[in-house]
This record gives C-alpha cells, structure tokens and sequence, in this order.
C-alpha cells in the first residue's frame, strides 16, 4: 500500500482502523500507532511514539520480535506472523498475534514496518487453562491406573510390591534403551497394568498354594488376552501399553503365549517388560518358591537371551546392574 508521507488520508485510515496498528522504523522505534494499537498497549500514544517496540515485548519473546523484523525488513519473506507477548503499563503481559510487512512509501525504498496486532489474550488463557486441565485429568488418570495396578496386588497378596517395582525396572531399562518420554509413559501404563486379566483368573486357581496342573495353567495363560480385552475399552489408555498388556509373556523363541509370536514380532515394550517382570518374579518369594538372589536372577537372565528374550535387551538390563553384580559371574 504506497503511503504520501503525511497526507491525511494515510493519516485518517490508519487512525481509524478496527485492529491495532503500529508502524515501527527498521531500528525499532515506534513510529505511529493508532488508538487501538495503544490501548492494547494501556499507554497514552504520545507516550508510546518514539519507544523502542523490544522495550514493551516480554523478554522472552525478544528473540522471535528480532527475527520477525530481520526477515521482513531484509525481503526474505514480504509477511510474518508471529504470535508474542507484551508488557501493558500495568505490568500486566498480554498476547498478540501480529502480522509484519514492509510499508512502502512513494519516494524511495521503505524505511520502516507496519504491524497488524490481534489482541489473543483470553485465547492464550482459555489454551492455557485447557493445558492445565489435561495435565490434571492425566495425572488423574495415571494415579487412577496405578491405583488399579496396586489394587490387584490385594487379591494376590503374594505379589505384594510387585507392580512398583516393575514400572521402575521398566523405566529405568527403557530409559538405557533411548525411548523418548512419550514412549516411556505408555511403557509405565503397560507396566502397571500388566496383570489385569487377572481380574479373570478364579480365586482357586490365581491362590493355589503351590504349582498349577496343565489345565490350570491353561486357565492361567488366558489373563494376557484378557487383560488386553479390558484394557482395550480405557479410551485414553494408549495403544503400546496395550501391546505390554498382552505380549508380555510371548517368548523370543516363539514358544510364549497369548500370540506365539517370536522375534522382533513382538512388541519392542513388551520385550523390554518381560525381562523386567521375570527378574522380579525370580528375585520375590512365593509360596512354592524362595526367593532367588541378584546374582542368580541376572544369571538366569543371561542363559535366556535369544531363547526367552530378547538379547539386546537382556545386555542393557545387566549392564544397568553391573554395578552391583561382578560381571564375571553372570557370564
């Protein structure tokens, strides 16, 4: 849009636009702004003509203010829009979404920008607040699950313990692993969840007080499918804690169950948990069994890999309990 410096029709749009607009110099100075642009800004406009526009950002968006400027005003690109925050005269930081360009003039090349600023403010608050909500039903849920965890711990008291432990070996081998945060949290969902088919086992057999006979232990095996069943109605529950849910007793040779899958078939989280699940289940103290020790656990652990699991897998849980354990005696 050319601008006749000084004319007053530039002058009377300008003032009279229904957004806020400022015209800022290439170093930075504020040059004009209308009324809406200043009470945006809660400053008389005389007051506001002559400041420096980094002056009244929020320090933390000085940076993409600077950039904003640099790509407009060199021609990398003729519009940016940038959504930054503001320091009012109250003190009070409020939000903007602003589009810069260049404002050309009829004599000669442009020397200053013009920004078109949206005031976001309450949209800003209402994203915020929504960002707090989920975090607060997210933790809510995730104490929910673990409280779940925990809770079928009670019906089979000799497992007492067991889940914690088994989320924080889980998290710890996974963090060894270089899973991402996200991946780690379906990890510890899985983790906690893990035995919930459980809920469908019959009391004589889930309590039996010693080793179970073939169909018993058939009846056993079907709590990973059945977990997965009802896990699977959680609408937030995500999906690769689901895959622990269900595949965390297959077998890296192919010989496990609910799916006999084998190999890299089977889901890298349910890998990780099964070896997390068996060195507690080795290292507890049960009704037909002692308790094995550290060293034994990890020895057991090694004579398995690439028969019960993965071996990869295996070497990064030793390696986080060589600190503990001569390496010596567990190969």
């Amino acid at each position: 849009m050319p601008r006749p410096d000084d004319t007053f029709d530039y002058q009377a749009l300008f003032d009279h636009a229904g957004v806020g607009l400022l015209e800022i110099a290439f170093d930075g100075s504020i040059r004009r702004i209308n009324a809406n642009g200043a009470a945006f800004f809660g400053h008389p406009t005389e007051v506001l003509v002559g400041e420096n526009v980094i002056n009244v950002t929020h320090p933390d968006d000085v940076p993409r203010t600077v950039e904003a400027l640099e790509q407009v005003i060199s021609g990398a690109t003729p519009l940016v829009t940038v959504e930054k925050r503001y320091i009012r005269a109250d003190g009070e930081t409020v939000w903007s979404r602003s589009r810069v360009s260049l404002l050309p003039t009829c004599h000669g090349p442009a020397t200053s920008v013009v920004a078109v600023i949206a005031d976001i403010t309450e949209l800003k608050r209402a994203q915020q607040d929504l960002e707090a909500l989920n975090i607060s039903l997210q933790e809510t849920l995730e104490g929910g699950l673990l409280g779940l965890g925990i809770a079928l711990e009670a019906r089979d008291l000799e497992t007492s313990g067991h889940t914690t432990r088994v989320m924080q070996y889980s998290l710890q081998l996974g963090k060894a692993l270089g899973l991402d945060d996200v991946t780690l949290n379906e990890l510890k969902h899985g983790a906690g969840l893990h035995d919930l088919g459980k809920l469908t086992i019959p009391d004589a057999v889930l309590l039996k007080p010693g080793r179970l006979d073939a169909a018993e232990w058939a009846l056993m095996q079907t709590h990973a499918h059945n977990g997965h069943e009802i896990a699977s109605r959680i609408p937030t529950l995500p999906r690769l804690a689901l895959d622990v849910i269900r595949h965390h007793h297959e077998r890296w040779d192919g010989t496990g169950y609910p799916d006999r899958l084998a190999g890299t078939d089977i889901p890298l989280l349910a890998r990780i948990f099964a070896v997390c699940d068996v060195y507690d289940a080795l290292t507890s103290e049960r009704p037909y069994k002692h308790a094995w020790s550290h060293e034994a656990a990890l020895k057991e652990l090694y004579v398995q890999r690439g028969r019960q699991f993965d071996a990869d897998v295996v070497d990064a849980f030793l390696a986080i309990h060589a600190a503990t354990t001569d390496s010596n005696d567990v190969t």
